[in-house]
């Protein structure tokens, strides 16, 4: 299967709505199928913002180290994720860890040709703001998953959420359990027992990353 570099950029949320002239465009401005090898660190803190990030294949998962040098991880990108979109408006560093958690494809495009489509296209602005608005969003989400609620309760409405970002039960899983533990704050000791602990309760069926949510 070839790779469409206007579908490529198409299909990133804040290109969105776009003109078909402006998507060619920007096509061509932007770099493409960037082959990123599994553990490769994309970038760390304190390096520069340069560039906005489109995952065309593959799987980067986003996270920090703890002063103990423990991963937290705070979000995955999959197919059609965009990351470092702040790239796009500022000259800051970045300030968490982006890996390739399997070989991924990634494209990109540099500040100062997304900057001058804005002058001639206001609407890409309003797109990255809702961008930014679902990110802010989902990071409070992870906030009230890792503070207040018990381990099985974390599990349990992280599964309700992937289920109606899925929209489908059952639901597969799309993180591996190592890295869902990680993104939970929970270990991965922990992650299965009470996994299990939700099976022996009849709240939920597994097999393999396939989930099912029962309703009582």
């Amino acid at each position: 299967m070839t790779h469409s570099a206007i579908n490529c950029v198409q299909n990133a949320p804040i290109f969105k709505g776009l003109a078909a002239e402006d998507i060619a465009q920007l096509a061509q401005i932007s770099v493409h199928q960037e082959l990123v090898k599994r553990g490769q660190v994309l970038y760390q803190p304190f390096t520069p913002l340069q560039r906005m990030m489109i995952v065309d294949q593959g799987r980067v998962k986003v996270y920090q180290l703890d002063e103990n040098g423990k991963e937290k991880v705070l979000y995955m990108l999959r197919a059609g994720s965009i990351d470092s979109e702040a790239a796009l408006f500022t000259q800051h560093q970045h300030y968490n860890y982006a890996e390739a958690a399997e070989d991924s494809l990634i494209c990109s495009i540099g500040r100062a040709d997304f900057q001058a489509l804005i002058h001639r296209v206001p609407q890409v602005a309003f797109n990255l703001l809702n961008v930014l608005g679902d990110r802010l969003t989902a990071l409070e989400s992870v906030s009230a998953l890792t503070g207040n609620l018990k381990a099985k309760n974390r599990i349990l409405v992280y599964l309700q959420q992937v289920s109606e970002q899925q929209q489908q039960n059952p639901l597969i899983l799309p993180e591996k359990k190592k890295e869902l533990a990680s993104f939970l704050g929970i270990t991965p000791e922990t992650l299965s027992r009470q996994l299990g602990q939700l099976v022996q309760e009849g709240l939920l069926k597994i097999d393999g990353r396939k989930m099912t949510l029962v309703e009582k």
